[in-house]
Parts: C-alpha cells; structure tokens; sequence
C-alpha cells in the first residue's frame, strides 16, 4: 500500500498472486476485485487499497476435495504431498509466463493464455 501510494498505482493496477482453496492443485484463474473469502492476506490488502486489484489465484486445493482428514489452517501451513507441489510449480510456471502480458497492460490475453494453458 504504501508503494502503491508513493508511485500513485491505482489498485487496478496491481496484480496479487495468492493460494486459493476453491482450486485443485495444478488450476489458476485471474479476476479483478471481489471479496478476500475469509483468506487473511487479501482481507489485509483489500483494507489497505480497496478491494478492486487483480488477483491471481493459484490452486492448492481443499482438505475435502483432496479427502484429506485436516483441518484448513493447518492444510494451508503445512507442505503440500509431491504430487500436488509438482501441480503447483507448474501452474506457477503458467503463470510467470503471462508476466511479460500484464507488464503490457494486456490483462484479457492474459487470462485467456492462463484459463486456456
């Protein structure tokens, strides 16, 4: 936030790449705004510099969609098995690839290269 307002980047200029439970390991989406979902790094950010900044959602999946027996905050502290790292690292992968897209300001060929990849 406190670059953000230094160099007067708008929110909807700013790109945060976060885990996201709703997707299996090895899935990754962009959308601008939204709500934080009870995920504590976006409830902080969107406090700081409202809620309409890009967000690239990486899957690490659920403990219930993976028929795992834990709990969610010690699932998302903990490392994820091989499989799912692997996934993981290669949806990452994906989306380093988009990069050079969103420096341009191109966010729709983006997510299109991303949704489709």
């Amino acid at each position: 936030a406190a670059l953000a307002g230094f160099y007067k980047i708008a929110p909807e200029h700013i790109v945060v790449a976060h885990d996201e439970l709703d997707f299996l390991p090895g899935v990754a989406k962009m959308k601008q705004g939204g709500s934080s979902a009870g995920h504590n790094g976006l409830k902080d950010i969107s406090a700081r510099i409202g809620p309409n900044y890009w967000r690239l959602r990486i899957g690490i999946g659920h403990p219930r969609s993976l028929a795992l027996n834990q709990e969610v905050a010690d699932f998302v502290l903990h490392r994820p098995s091989r499989e799912h790292q692997a996934a993981i690292e290669h949806t990452i992968d994906k989306a380093l690839d988009v990069v050079p897209l969103l420096v341009q300001g191109d966010l729709t060929r983006a997510m299109q290269r991303l949704h489709s990849a």
